[in-house]
């Protein structure tokens, strides 16, 4: 989806009919499907419904399924709650200038995954094999399917929809990049070790989440997103 020509900023303002309360009544119901929703599943209801017996690719194809549905509320709801264009969540053509800005944050970044690793290993504690582990111990199809949910589905979410709402409704947009890499992060502890969280999830997230606040770009933080988990596949090929 490329475009060479600069596109404009996109219009984050909410719909202001029906009452001086309508715009945060209506943002605070997409914000719940975008922020509050995942953190119930990962935290509560995953644990809840699979236990350690349970075979990890159902449980992970039950898990990719929620966060599509979730993602695809959250665009319903902007296009017919909000009655918005997806470009106010972030949904615009990349220049090419910013094709060769998500390559090479996507390159830059998923070739520090390792080093980050080690370095959350030595710090925290357990933690280095976590990218390994998943990369030879799950099929590939699961592995592809993680790699394409994870980058659509979490920049959807957590840095489109979540910061351009909480940017119209605080007027801080680094506060609002704040609060949704919390969120990121936290949706990452169920399934990941402390010192992956710490050591990886939580670096590459304020790189994401600093980079769409830089440009409020959604293709652009998906491509990066896409290129930084690309490597477990190759692993898992590789396997």
């Amino acid at each position: 989806m490329v475009r060479p020509t600069n596109t404009p900023e996109a219009d984050t303002t909410l719909p202001t009919s029906g009452g001086v309360d309508r715009p945060s009544s209506v943002a605070a119901i997409g914000l719940v499907l975008a922020l509050v929703a995942p953190l119930i599943y990962t935290l509560m209801v995953d644990p809840s419904l699979f236990g350690d017996d349970v075979d990890p690719t159902s449980r992970a194809v039950v898990g990719y399924v929620v966060m599509w549905c979730l993602a695809g509320a959250v665009l319903a709801f902007t296009i017919f709650g909000e009655r918005r264009p997806l470009s106010t969540i972030g949904f615009r053509p990349l220049s090419l200038p910013l094709v060769a800005v998500a390559v090479g944050a996507g390159v830059t970044l998923s070739l520090l995954v390792p080093l980050l690793s080690v370095v959350a290993d030595v710090i925290v504690g357990t933690g280095t094999s976590d990218v390994v582990d998943l990369a030879t111990q799950t099929p590939i199809w699961v592995l592809t399917a993680g790699v394409v949910t994870a980058g659509v589905t979490e920049e959807i979410l957590f840095r489109g929809y979540a910061i351009e709402r909480l940017i119209a409704l605080t007027d801080r947009p680094w506060l609002s990049g704040l609060i949704t890499l919390a969120a990121f992060v936290a949706i990452h502890l169920a399934t990941k070790s402390v010192a992956h969280v710490l050591g990886v999830v939580l670096p590459l997230g304020l790189a994401m989440t600093a980079l769409y606040l830089w440009k409020r770009n959604l293709i652009l933080v998906i491509v990066v997103h896409l290129l930084v988990n690309a490597p477990l596949i190759i692993l898992g090929i590789a396997a």
